[in-house]
């Protein structure tokens, strides 16, 4: 059977059936007897115990945590699960369960895995290990059980499947032959060398062949590749796996003397070239890199590249000694790097010099057919900004054959080639120094047959490349294909390795931040059932990961709130992130949290969403201090208000002398003060908006002229206290005016008051303009009032001021303030 799922914990204890437990407790030792009840409960492992007939006598906590109910003694058979169902989902009767089977079959019973339903639902995935017991006569009375839960391993060993997986596919795909070793057998024998007092390895090995023979016989071979059993002619894998000694010569052992020394002089990584054969005896030209991975060596990785085909290109080059040496040099280098970038740089030198070429390129190919460019990639003979005038952009009649891969072109003189026209236009000028006349382009071709680029060659000069030139080019760009395919297979396994290890550290990462963090963080899946439970929400809620994890979350959420929790769930599933939002909660003990809350839509690999992620924060201390806030500015907009009532007073008391205009008028100047300040109290004590400014202050002015007043402007446009009253007393003397002597003096005038945002981000006013429209004539006044002082000397300062215009047709003033 195979495996499933998760637990939920539960507490509790069963009295011990005594036959049972005598049963039981005779493989127990004599010293352990009376204590064996306590030590059966306190074991993490769920353990439980019938009788003959199948019926639950013992249970200890650990298994009613795992069953998630306490299924009452002696009325129970088999399990206490429940639900029972097989791995594969069907359902499993009690009496088909393990525990049935050892009883029944009268033995014990191992390998089998199953699911367990708890009444709530969730499932958890368990491995039985039931075992029938016997009294001194060996009749059966009854069995034993434990339960262990895999669910956890089951998920670890998924995960690593699916990465073996994805390495497996690399392994094999790779065309060069890969060579899994384990030397740390090898390793542990250059200890005891290393302890018997040798120092110098190379003479000791020299001198000892026999430790050669036994270094060589301990390396331990673990796999090799589909394409190593291509390469050594072996029928199988296995063919391979027995002996190092099956594909070595005499010659190849002084290269593993070599390695041997590498691996002494503490190297992880060894390059070398050698003659192996296969299991038919043909030698091979091997070009090998050993990495020694591991902390035993015992993950040692060979890549093995044939450099048989080179070696008859060489011999065929023979007489071309100094091209040779070239060549050989360049072509060790092409079989055994793995760099991209020196591969085709290399490859762009050999094959210009081979040649015999002024310069060469490398054109690399961007794009697929249909919108093909080329860049270039490396070039040899030539200033990179003297040739990039000749890059090529596009496929063209004359480049087609060798950006398509169709094969190589070569051009005594390109000039008399009819084509030239149609590319002359990517060649350049004779005068600007890289003039072109012999042109060979051979393309370089993967082996799947995909165009990677083209060796591009020129010569000023007629004639220079025969037919033997383009046949070495096109085998150094054969040499280069495979090279470049190897890099590129190489890079995918790196990325690969890089970024499972950076996932694996981002997870152990993310679960420390999580753990740790103050906030209590949950997962819950789409249909709201709680998957994860940190230390913070712990703290936040008072309930244990285990008395969390699988049930709904709406045990969190009181009764009043609770129609919150549909709505969620239907935007998580839309994908919607929720920000932060005020709301109660409900802890363990019943009472009441104010909290905030963000929740996150959780995506799989695919891209859908599997759950949501919450992130609680207690505000109780918030929450206290916006009240005690609210009370404090009650308490100061009240006693304000007295002050400003008590001011009232006193002026009518004293002023009672004056002209009942100027008393009115000082007594309106107060009123306009105190609104503001009653205004700036009711949300935020050191700020207003504009807008709710204009409105408290024109207010009174509106029920008298009612629908003469034109407001508009944005409305989130704040500025502070002081400035807000500034502009209030401002307001108001404009509108009293306009009521007195302007607009609002006659039955159809109307005031028209806007506002804007003006100056830089960093230095910003609120321009309001005021404009009276209608009214009677207007005229400069011979001199001003308290009024158009309070007005134009109020609001200077700080980036501020004010401008009044008496234009004819009516009023009209401009307030700036600094927001």
């Amino acid at each position: 059977m195979n495996s499933r799922t998760k637990a939920l914990k539960l507490k509790g204890q069963q009295a011990l059936d005594p036959a049972i437990l005598a049963a039981a407790a005779s493989a127990i030792p004599t010293p352990l007897l009376p204590n064996f009840h306590q030590v059966v409960e306190a074991l993490p492992a769920a353990i439980y115990v019938t009788d003959a007939e199948g019926r639950i006598t013992y249970y200890n906590t650990a298994a009613a945590e795992l069953w998630g109910c306490r299924p009452p003694l002696g009325d129970s058979r088999w399990c206490g699960s429940w639900r029972l169902y097989w791995p594969d989902g069907t359902p499993m009767a009690h009496e088909e369960c393990p525990m049935a089977m050892a009883i029944k079959e009268n033995r014990a019973i191992t390998g089998m895995e199953a699911f367990a339903e708890r009444p709530d639902g969730s499932r958890v995935r368990f491995m039985p290990f039931p075992k029938p017991l016997h009294d001194e006569t060996g009749a059966l009375i009854g069995a034993v059980n434990m339960l262990v839960d895999v669910t956890d391993r089951r998920s670890t060993e998924q995960r690593l499947d699916e990465s073996e997986t994805r390495y497996r596919g690399i392994f094999e795909g790779a065309r060069v032959a890969l060579w899994e070793e384990d030397f740390s057998a090898v390793l542990t024998l250059l200890e005891q060398l290393r302890a018997e007092g040798v120092t110098d390895l190379a003479s000791h090995l020299n001198d000892h062949p026999e430790t050669l023979a036994r270094a060589i016989g301990l390396v331990r071979i673990r796999d090799v590749n589909d394409y190593s059993v291509e390469l050594f002619a072996a029928e199988r894998k296995d063919d391979l796996l027995s002996s190092l000694n099956r594909i070595f010569l005499p010659e190849t052992q002084a290269v593993f003397a070599q390695e041997l020394v590498a691996l002494w002089d503490g190297h992880r990584r060894f390059e070398s070239e050698t003659t192996l054969r296969t299991l038919r005896g043909q030698p091979i030209n091997a070009v090998f890199t050993i990495a020694f991975e591991g902390v035993r060596c015992e993950r040692t990785l060979v890549s093995i590249l044939d450099a048989s085909a080179l070696k008859a290109a060489q011999q065929a080059l023979r007489d071309q000694k100094q091209r040779l040496k070239i060549l050989n040099r360049v072509a060790r280098i092409v079989s055994s790097d793995l760099d991209l970038e020196r591969i085709v740089q290399t490859v762009t030198e050999v094959a210009t010099e081979v040649s015999g070429a002024k310069f060469g390129a490398f054109f690399y190919k961007i794009g697929d057919n249909g919108s093909t460019s080329y860049a270039l990639y490396a070039l040899s003979g030539a200033k990179r900004e003297t040739f990039g005038a000749f890059g090529l952009r596009r496929n063209t009649t004359l480049f087609e054959p060798t950006t398509l891969g169709f094969g190589p072109i070569r051009c005594d003189d390109i000039r008399a080639d009819p084509r030239y026209g149609e590319i002359a236009q990517h060649f350049v000028p004779p005068e600007v120094g890289l003039p072109v006349t012999s042109y060979l382009a051979v393309p370089v071709v993967s082996k799947p047959g995909e165009v990677q680029g083209g060796l591009f060659l020129g010569h000023d000069e007629a004639g220079v490349f025969s037919q033997e030139t383009e046949d070495i080019i096109l085998g150094i760009a054969a040499h280069a294909a495979i090279a470049i395919d190897n890099a590129q297979l190489l890079r995918k396994a790196q990325i690969e390795v890089v970024q499972r290890g950076r996932a694996e550290e981002d997870l152990r990462r993310f679960a420390a931040i999580i753990e740790s963090s103050q906030d209590a963080i949950i997962s819950k899946d789409v249909d709201g059932i709680i998957t994860s439970w940190n230390s913070g929400a712990e703290r936040l809620f008072g309930y244990t990961a285990e008395e969390a994890i699988g049930r709904p979350v709406t045990m969190l959420i009181p009764p009043d709130r609770i129609d919150e929790e549909p709505g969620i769930i239907a935007r998580i599933r839309r994908g919607e992130r929720i920000d932060h939002y005020d709301t109660v909660r409900r802890r363990k003990d019943g009472s009441a949290i104010d909290v905030s809350l963000t929740v996150s839509p959780i995506k799989d690999s695919s891209g859908t969403i599997i759950g949501a992620s919450k992130i609680g924060r207690d505000i109780t201390d918030r929450k206290q201090a916006e009240k005690r806030q609210q009370l404090l500015v009650g308490e100061v907009k009240h006693r304000i208000k007295n002050l400003l009532a008590t001011v009232q007073a006193i002026a009518r008391q004293t002023l009672k002398g004056a002209p009942a205009e100027e008393r009115e008028a000082f007594v309106a100047r107060l009123m306009a003060l105190a609104n503001a300040q009653d205004l700036l109290t009711l949300e935020r004590w050191n700020r207003a908006a504009v807008h709710d400014v204009v409105d408290r202050t024109l207010r009174p002015f509106e029920a008298k002229h009612s629908a003469r007043f034109l407001t508009k402007g944005p409305q989130d446009v704040w500025v502070d206290a002081q400035r807000a009253s500034l502009l209030t007393m401002a307001l108001h003397e404009l509108a009293t005016n306009a009521v007195k002597y302007g607009a609002l003096s006659n039955s159809y005038g109307v005031v028209s008051l806007t506002w804007e945002v003006t100056g830089k981000e960093d230095a910003q006013n609120v321009r309001l303009t005021w404009r009276e429209l209608g009214g009677p004539l207007v005229l400069p006044p011979e001199r001003k009032g308290f009024g158009s002082f309070l007005i134009e000397r109020a609001l200077q300062g700080g980036g501020g001021g004010a401008k009044l215009d008496f234009n004819p047709n009516g009023l009209i003033c401009s307030l700036d303030v600094a927001l």
